[in-house]
């Protein structure tokens, strides 16, 4: 039954019924085509086949499923200014459902907020959402919240400055989320990682970290695609490579070197070709750009060997190409199109529409659809010699400026919705087990998962062939390092009952097969750490944060949390300590801290709780004490002067409560030794409250140079209350 019930879903997704939905960025066959007929050649926002507008912009890709459109946009001003994802009825454009969400831990400023485009699922007609803050959703159709995680605070993901936030994706039973992260243990190393969980409960099925060192934030969405009968995602990497993972495990199949720096197209597969384009330096000439076509039956590195064919010197660095046919349909930074052959790669015509591009453009019905920057969307007519423009329709606020265009089209039921960054348009003519296969490959179900004391997990062992397609689940021999309690053979592991905080390793054998999951014990609260039993030049198990932004020392004979200040580079400088996963609102840290002075220069240092942060800041021109939330924006900021000096101990405190739908922040800082005081230091009231979140220590180290530190900062006796 469960065999047929998967070919009746199937014979779906291949129907007609495809026509009906755009649950993925790039459409349903994700190579910007769409089969719809009778669309519109021209149109006008005064009513030429205009069938609604809604005043909802977006900078991202629609969805367009379950009869409704759905969007990720921003919300609010000031102090309310948020980050949403919506729904509206995709055949009258009137607001269905909205979910609002505070932005918090991020360098990305406000206007860039719903970058990334939201993830569809057909099976189950669920979204998936990230944002720029790291919060992963999942909704119902109707707006639900199904589950969610903290990508920021659970595995620290890295913010970029500009806006880049990945796209999820969707493949059977799994959603796909990329961005990097330097957490806990192993994935302390900075890193592009790949997460997979599973769709309907956010648990973690594997990570892939298949690059190097990262050179940029990027935001190349992943594509699906079966070649030579594995089952592959394909995307470029902020290395500059283009990898291939299997989808099941995360395990890279081939890597393709391709650029100087990360790659920010997205790729487009036909066949067995993978067509790849980029804007930066090549790896082996001067020139700027190149579109490749790589073959993808390849395994291991294959830049040497897997290249079909490759066009130097055009730059691609934002859009994904068309292909359709024997056509590849380039849209370059200048807003050019270029036609080129699928198979040899030669160019057929190139036709200009516009200045700037960086929305992607949608063939239909023998038509193309794309934006641009400046505030054009344009209807083209491509042909074997040529191409031709059909209409174009400028936006522009009432001052005369334009409305900037960086989203790409979607296309279903007939419509054609184009989004802009003030409103949505819509428009119309109006008018399982393989038998005998031998397992190769051991992975454990969860990958990552976290418990309180006392608590258990089932872990799950599942084999793989050599392929990496799904053998069987089997029975294995359990262990654990790092860790105590006890895990059973049925792979069932249950915590001890003691409130301390670990993190350690679940390793399961089959047959010679080895398969690793990592696990942190959470304390519950009251919780506290002073460092005494922790190995020095490492950080606390468990925490998200990395040696080599924070460690155990000694200092004047007691063991202390260092941040560290050796690092020249961006990413290092700030420090983020995430202590526990997001906990609701209602709770107090408190910690000593101290920041010393190198020469001229003075840190900033302080304490994180519910998204609100608690800064000593050093690095203004007068020593003062802020609480913000967001801070590049910021949403809510107070700032009061407080004299401080550097190389002494303080004690901070920190404390949230929800009240009347409002968040009431407090902080005091006192001299540590000293009685604390009764009043406290700053308050904030929070309008639009953050609910949850972990709890942290925070720290800015400057004049670091090449060859001598900057400004370290220390912690010491961390504790954690309910209010």
């Amino acid at each position: 039954m469960k065999i047929l019930i998967h070919l009746i879903f199937i014979s779906l997704l291949v129907s007609p019924m495809w026509a009906q939905s755009w649950h993925h960025w790039r459409g349903p066959s994700q190579n910007g085509v769409a089969e719809d007929k009778n669309l519109p050649s021209s149109w006008s926002k005064d009513g030429e086949n205009l069938i609604w507008k809604a005043d909802y912009g977006a900078r991202s890709a629609p969805l367009v499923m379950n009869g409704m459109v759905y969007m990720i946009n921003s919300a609010g001003e000031k102090e309310h200014l948020q980050e949403r994802v919506l729904a509206l009825d995709a055949k009258t454009g009137k607001l269905i459902w909205e979910h609002r969400f505070n932005v918090f831990h991020t360098d990305i400023v406000a206007h860039r907020v719903g970058w990334a485009n939201l993830g569809g699922d057909l099976e189950t007609g669920n979204v998936y959402a990230h944002g720029v803050q790291g919060r992963f959703f999942c909704f119902s159709k109707d707006g639900k919240v199904l589950w969610s995680r903290s990508l920021t605070e659970e595995f620290g993901r890295i913010s970029g400055y500009g806006g880049r936030t990945n796209t999820p994706v969707v493949d059977g039973d799994l959603v796909i989320i990329s961005f990097l992260s330097s957490g806990w243990g192993k994935h302390g190393k900075g890193k592009h990682r790949y997460l997979a969980m599973n769709k309907h409960s956010g648990q973690v099925v594997w990570w892939s970290d298949p690059g190097q060192k990262p050179l940029d934030t990027t935001y190349s969405v992943p594509v699906i695609a079966e070649i030579d009968g594995l089952r592959l995602l394909i995307t470029g990497c902020a290395d500059g490579f283009i990898y291939a993972l299997n989808i099941h495990t995360g395990q890279r199949r081939w890597g393709y070197q391709f650029s100087k720096r990360g790659i920010n197209s997205s790729v487009v597969v036909q066949n067995h070709r993978v067509f790849a384009m980029h804007s930066e330096e090549n790896i082996d000439n001067n020139l700027m750009g190149s579109i490749v076509c790589i073959d993808g039956r390849g395994k291991g590195d294959i830049t040497k060997t897997g290249t079909l064919w490759r066009h130097d010197g055009t730059r691609v660095g934002y859009t994904s190409p068309i292909v359709h046919g024997s056509n590849l349909y380039v849209m370059d930074n200048s807003a050019n199109v270029h036609c080129m052959n699928v198979v040899d790669g030669k160019t057929k015509w190139e036709f200009n529409y516009g200045t700037v591009a960086k929305g992607s453009g949608v063939l239909a019905d023998g038509k193309i659809y794309v934006g641009v920057v400046g505030g054009k969307y344009v209807i083209l007519q491509p042909s074997a010699s040529g191409c031709k423009l059909l209409d174009e329709e400028h936006f522009a606020l009432k001052d005369g400026s334009p409305i900037e265009i960086n989203g790409s089209p979607a296309v279903a039921n007939g419509h054609v919705y184009l989004p802009t960054g003030n409103s949505m348009y819509c428009i119309g003519s109006k008018e399982k087990q393989v038998s005998g296969t031998k397992a190769q490959l051991l992975q454990i179900v969860p990958a990552e998962t976290w418990i309180s004391p006392k608590e258990s997990v089932q872990f799950t062992a599942q084999l793989f062939d050599g392929e990496g397609k799904f053998v069987k689940n089997g029975a294995a021999k359990w262990t654990i390092k790092g860790l105590t309690g006890n895990i059973d053979e049925h792979g069932n592991y249950t915590a001890g009952d003691g409130n301390q905080q670990q993190a350690g390793e679940i390793t399961a054998e089959i047959d010679g097969l080895k398969a690793i999951a990592r696990l942190r014990i959470i304390p519950k609260l009251p919780y506290s750490e002073n460092f005494n039993s922790i190995k020095e030049g490492t950080p606390p198990p468990g925490w998200i944060t990395s040696k080599l932004k924070c460690q155990v020392v000694q200092l004047d004979g007691e063991k202390v949390l260092k941040k560290m200040a050796n690092r020249p580079a961006p990413p290092f400088a700030r420090l983020k300590a995430y202590i526990q996963p997001p906990l609701p609102a209602g709770y107090t840290i408190q910690a000593d801290l101290r920041g010393d002075r190198k020469k001229r220069f003075y840190p900033d240092l302080g304490l994180i709780n519910c998204r609100y942060t608690l800064i000593l800041l050093g690095t203004t021109l007068k020593p003062q004490l802020r609480l913000v939330s967001w801070d590049p924006m910021p949403r809510i900021q107070k700032d009061v002067p407080f004299k401080w000096k550097t190389n002494k101990w303080y004690t901070a405190k920190l404390r949230v409560d929800l009240q009347d739908n409002k968040a009431l922040v407090r902080g005091k800082v006192w001299v540590r030794g000293e009685q604390e005081p009764k009043e406290w230091s700053i308050e904030l009231v929070d309008p639009c409250p953050n609910l949850g979140g972990s709890p942290g220590l925070y720290a800015y180290s400057v004049g670091i140079t090449s060859s001598k530190p900057g400004t370290p900062v220390y912690f010491d006796n961390v504790e954690i209350t309910n209010n």
